[in-house]
């Protein structure tokens, strides 16, 4: 068990600990469930709901139990349907039960789009403009230095709305 506590868990392993957990959560939920092991490229899960209806879920994870964001990329500022989540697991090293969020794509889409926006428009260091880069960042926490960037209240989203609630599927 001590080597699930371990910090060098390879990057793989713990992408699969989250598409599991998260396979797992909605089984018990009585989804039909299938992880497409790689074969998709933007969808982690394929979820048939109790009432028949199809979802697709790309799922990021962190094994950390402090972690305050999700790191993303451009390309998930695109693609956004109503069938389509994200779901983003913290693993918490293992040492409790994870923490997740299920959040529309429609959303993270958008919030990604606007923070990017609103970043490149916001003088950096020296008062230099910043340079367009693919990284994206979705905070659980959002940071002095990023209000501004994000919707007023995000942080408070993520823990109220979208934390653990897989209603929306339902």
């Amino acid at each position: 068990m001590e080597n699930f506590q371990n910090d060098s868990i390879q990057k793989q392993n713990v992408g699969n600990a989250g598409e599991y957990y998260i396979a797992a959560r909605l089984s018990a939920l009585d989804f039909v469930v299938t992880i497409t092991l790689g074969r998709a490229e933007k969808y982690d899960i394929l979820a048939l709901n109790p009432s028949g209806k199809l979802f697709k879920l790309s799922v990021k994870t962190t094994q950390l139990d402090n972690a305050i964001e999700f790191p993303l990329s451009a390309k998930d500022e695109q693609g956004s349907t109503d069938d389509f989540y994200y779901a983003f697991v913290k693993l918490n090293k293992f040492k409790k039960e994870p923490d997740f969020w299920v959040i529309p794509s429609t959303v993270v889409c958008k919030v990604l789009a606007d923070s990017n926006n609103a970043w490149l428009k916001t003088p950096g260091r020296c008062n230099k403009v910043h340079k367009p880069s693919t990284v994206r960042v979705l905070p659980i926490v959002v940071r002095e230095s990023q209000v501004g960037f994000y919707p007023k209240g995000w942080g408070l989203e993520m823990s109220g709305k979208y934390y653990k609630n897989l209603s929306p599927l339902l």
